[in-house]
């Protein structure tokens, strides 16, 4: 299964059409949104998608944005934080402006990855079993060039692409 990970969109709407186009075309069944996304209204760009979204710090209206995503449909989930499991593979996903609940989701081992967002920077890092990962921004002030990242979690491979 491929599933395209994005984070820190700040509205920035151009970018999200465009990630969505690529995810598509590369075979992505399901989006994870590791927060940030600011506003409820850029929540309608994922229709037809199956779309996992956690909250972020900057999101305006976490109630209106829980609301958009379970308007999607789909098996679309939105909560503070989500424990997923997708091919056998135990994924946490959070936005990461709480550093001591990604430290405890990262030392408690039970994960094979641990997705997130805040920090607006690129990471790849593993400890002991959990890969952690936070796939970029794609809005707002992000340091150098926007991205996201695909996970297979046949293969266990992410690869990160610049938007």
């Amino acid at each position: 299964m491929l599933i395209a990970v994005l984070s820190d969109t700040h509205d920035n709407r151009h970018a999200i059409r465009k990630v969505l186009a690529l995810a598509g075309r590369r075979g992505a069944s399901e989006i994870f949104h590791c927060g940030d996304m600011v506003s409820a209204a850029a929540i309608e760009l994922f229709r037809g998608w199956a779309l996992q979204y956690v909250t972020g710090n900057m999101d305006r209206d976490p109630g209106a944005i829980r609301a958009a995503v379970d308007r999607l449909g789909m098996g679309s989930s939105c909560a503070a934080e989500l424990t997923l499991e997708r091919d056998g593979v135990q994924i946490a996903l959070m936005h990461g402006n709480r550093p001591e609940r990604l430290a405890c989701s990262i030392q408690s081992g039970g994960f094979d990855f641990v997705f997130h967002g805040h920090t607006h920077r690129r990471r790849d890092e593993q400890f002991g079993r959990t890969r952690v990962v936070n796939p970029g921004a794609l809005g707002s002030a992000a340091p150098g060039k926007f991205s996201f990242c695909m996970l297979d979690t046949a293969s266990g491979e992410v690869e990160f692409t610049e938007v």
